[in-house]
């Protein structure tokens, strides 16, 4: 089982921890979210200009990148992480990881804006690294739906693609909304998403997983723990016993499970210390998902509620074609 959640202290795969350092010193601080004509903010308050072009990004954010893409903004990446995986992506070059990246390298690509996590790097932040070698740094702290609607507008902004990210946080917004209409009438399932396995990691209350979660028709077991990716333990997994757990498969387009074959994660879960006493493991109501489309708020939300919703309550949703379409991919 592999943790799916990437969290700058820990592991890297997808999202991100709370921020724990100034992203530079130098940074003007204002809203994160405050635009005006000539500049948008990131999260570390810092003013990025809109009439500079941005031609040569590296996001090493995989949602962030996902987004650019989204918008018709492929052709401005110079660079991946080794998490961006998606195949349109594979013949960039990659800097490592994302918050390890090689500075080395990123310099001699000279991007005019790197995408970062905030806190990126302990005490001494990616961004203030970044900085030394003199690039330009975009820190984005993106932990719930409204930071995705936040970061793709801003990006939007940054690229001159204002427009066409409008329309992908509509189009995203649409989709989880029809997929929450589609089920409805139906009683929420309870589920666990389970973001690492030893010890057990959840999913908190306001996340963007818990939105996708909540989208599908389920709620979390643990909605009413504060913090976004809580610690938990195996007892009290037990004893709470919810109706299904959600295991994210790292591979990205991780190939479904046909609703009437039992889950092989089921198995995996069964061999480990203390999952085998779970209700929902033992009775096989265990779902598998591709860790790359669950683990990112970015333009697949909605396809990720969307399959969730068609497991948990055992049948296919079908979404508006205008909905899907501008959420994956930017008008002409």
């Amino acid at each position: 089982m592999t943790v799916t959640i990437e969290r700058p202290a820990t592991v890297c795969r997808t999202i991100c921890l709370a921020a724990a350092a100034v992203f530079g010193a130098s940074c003007t601080p204002a809203p994160p979210d405050a635009v005006s004509g000539e500049f948008v903010v990131d999260d570390r308050g810092r003013r990025h200009e809109v009439s500079i072009p941005r031609t040569r990004i590296v996001s090493l954010i995989p949602a962030a990148t996902e987004t650019l893409a989204a918008i018709g903004a492929t052709d401005r990446l110079v660079a991946r992480t080794r998490y961006d995986d998606h195949p349109d992506l594979a013949s960039l070059p990659s800097v490592g990881g994302g918050i390890d990246p090689s500075l080395e390298f990123l310099a001699e690509l000279a991007p005019d804006l790197v995408i970062l996590w905030p806190a990126a790097g302990g005490g001494v932040t990616l961004g203030d690294r970044l900085a030394e070698v003199g690039l330009y740094g975009y820190a984005a702290e993106i932990q719930t739906v409204a930071d995705f609607n936040r970061l793709a507008r801003n990006l939007g902004r940054l690229v001159g693609l204002g427009d066409r990210a409008d329309a992908l946080v509509e189009g995203v917004r649409a989709q989880l909304a029809d997929v929450r209409q589609a089920w409805s009438g139906r009683d929420p399932v309870e589920v666990m998403y389970v973001v690492q396995h030893e010890p057990p990691m959840t999913v908190g209350p306001g996340t963007f997983l818990d939105s996708v979660l909540a989208a599908a028709g389920g709620v979390g077991a643990f909605h009413d723990i504060r913090g976004n990716w809580p610690l938990v333990s195996m007892e009290e997994v037990v004893l709470r016993d919810p109706e299904f757990l959600v295991v994210p498969v790292v591979g990205y387009g991780t190939p479904p499970v046909p609703l009437e074959s039992p889950d092989p994660s089921a198995a995996r879960l069964a061999q480990l210390p203390g999952w085998s006493a779970v209700p929902a493991v033992q009775a096989g109501r265990v779902i598998s998902v591709d860790a790359s489309l669950f683990g990112r708020p970015g333009p697949r939300m909605g396809d990720a509620a969307r399959y969730l919703a068609s497991r948990l309550h055992g049948t296919t949703f079908r979404i508006p074609a205008a909905a899907a379409s501008s959420a994956r991919r930017a008008p002409p």
